[in-house]
């Protein structure tokens, strides 16, 4: 233990001396990546390790074996996406559940762990607290749920309701209209009558006046008249 905790503080001070390791010019081009790649260029001069270029990666930045591998409190951590990965889980190791995973298989796991009492959650405080939040949060989200649908509900009644009222006006109008279009009918066709007669008393008028021309001119003459009335 005194050699793992002397470790861990070596790691402390060796993480701060260590640089960051990048491929040649990435701070020049930002299409670059920040990340290492070996320099290959026969003329670089990262590649012949300059004093004033960039550092590479060496054996002498490595950390003590002991180390290796572990966070900063000295405990290893084990990725876990599902509860079949509990299994390979072994006693000392901590557990980090996978950002990727759901809320609800989150859950089941937290469960399956405090079950099992050996295991350690180390992306989760307090399991217990952690539990009781997310119930609270899907009892929220079902009455608001519960809520919205009775909205709706309310929603497409009201429209219904307007439907109709809209559909009873509409036939009220379509009767009246109806009733209007066909009085204005009635007065086109007495009009219609009575011009009629008008034209016939206008005709017998003409054949008198002109009884040697012919209907064709008769109705000319009458045409004219009526262009000029």
């Amino acid at each position: 233990m005194k050699d793992l905790k002397k470790a861990l503080e070596l790691k402390k001070v060796l993480k701060k001396k260590k640089p960051v390791f990048l491929k040649q010019d990435a701070h020049k081009k930002a299409k670059l990546k920040k990340n290492w790649r070996q320099p290959r260029g026969r003329h670089s001069k990262m590649r012949l390790k300059l004093g004033s270029y960039r550092k590479h990666p060496s054996v002498g930045y490595s950390l003590p074996r002991i180390v290796r591998g572990l966070n900063p409190q000295g405990i290893k951590e084990v990725h876990v996406h599902n509860l079949e990965d509990l299994k390979n889980v072994q006693k000392g190791e901590g557990i980090i559940i996978s950002k990727t995973v759901g809320l609800r298989k989150k859950i089941a796991i937290l469960k399956r762990i405090k079950e099992l009492k050996d295991l350690t959650v180390l992306n989760v405080k307090d399991i217990d607290k952690f539990l009781k939040k997310t119930e609270e949060r899907f009892l929220a989200k079902k009455k608001e749920s519960k809520k919205r649908e009775e909205e709706k509900k309310k929603s497409k009644e009201e429209a219904l309701k307007k439907a109709e009222e809209q559909k009873k006006e509409e036939e009220k109008k379509t009767e009246e209209e109806k009733k209007e279009e066909l009085e204005e009918e009635a007065k086109k066709e007495g009009r219609i009558i009575l011009s009629l007669r008008n034209s016939s008393t206008i005709s017998s008028h003409l054949a008198r006046a002109h009884p040697h021309k012919t209907t064709k001119n008769l109705r000319r003459i009458q045409d004219r008249l009526y262009s000029r009335g």
